[in-house]
């Protein structure tokens, strides 16, 4: 299980996950498609990103013992890939939802809200490990910095860090987050444009898969 988390709001956690996601169903079986699960209670926006106009059932129900067809949705983008939106379930519901799916055979990627708070915890705890997702700005790099330490006292270390609006990292930032990290160019719809589609397969084949 993978966390996609970040010290900001508006870095691209969120596209970043369906990035991840997408390109893991391109690279595994049938019977192996990603699960992504929205874990962000104040503002959950996989849905809205995703493009899906309904987001219910989604984690409370998958807490509560539905199964995941039940709970999840297949994403508009790419139906290989299910949804689990967040409809604001609680921290309990959100930790159930996640304990429930650990140990399937099949990759689940947890869109985190920003911060450290409860939320994250939870899902940092339920995590094996986590990408950390930051713009180049120095405010969410001193933030990311920190996400990675919460990620590694909490047992889910950062395999690497997503710079998103850049098309390379220079060395300096690279050096300051002390991770491997990766480029995501900047696109107005970056789940549909090429290079940014790029970025996110080499993300799966190198931090992902190869680690698997």
């Amino acid at each position: 299980m993978l966390a996609v988390t970040g010290g900001k709001g508006g870095v691209g956690k969120t596209t970043t996950a369906l990035g991840l996601a997408r390109a893991l169903a391109d690279r595994t079986d049938r019977d192996s498609r990603p699960v992504v699960v929205d874990a962000d209670r104040d503002a959950p926006d996989l849905a809205r990103t995703a493009g899906l106009a309904d987001p219910t059932p989604g984690v409370a129900a998958l807490a509560a013992g539905d199964s995941l067809t039940a709970a999840g949705r297949s994403d508009p983008g790419d139906r290989r890939v299910a949804l689990v939106p967040a409809v604001r379930p609680s921290v309990d519901d959100l930790a159930t939802a996640l304990a429930r799916l650990r140990g399937r055979d099949r990759p689940v990627i947890v869109d985190c809200p920003a911060g450290a708070g409860r939320t994250v915890g939870a899902a940092l705890r339920a995590a094996d490990r986590s990408a950390v997702v930051t713009t180049p700005r120095p405010a969410a790099v001193r933030d990311a910095a920190k996400s990675i330490a919460v990620a590694a006292e909490l047992d889910a270390p950062a395999a690497w860090a997503a710079i998103t609006r850049r098309s390379s990292v220079p060395p300096a930032l690279r050096s300051g987050l002390d991770r491997p990290t990766a480029a995501v160019p900047s696109a107005d719809r970056p789940l549909r444009r090429p290079g940014a589609k790029r970025s996110y397969g080499r993300q799966v084949d190198r931090f992902v898969l190869h680690n698997h």
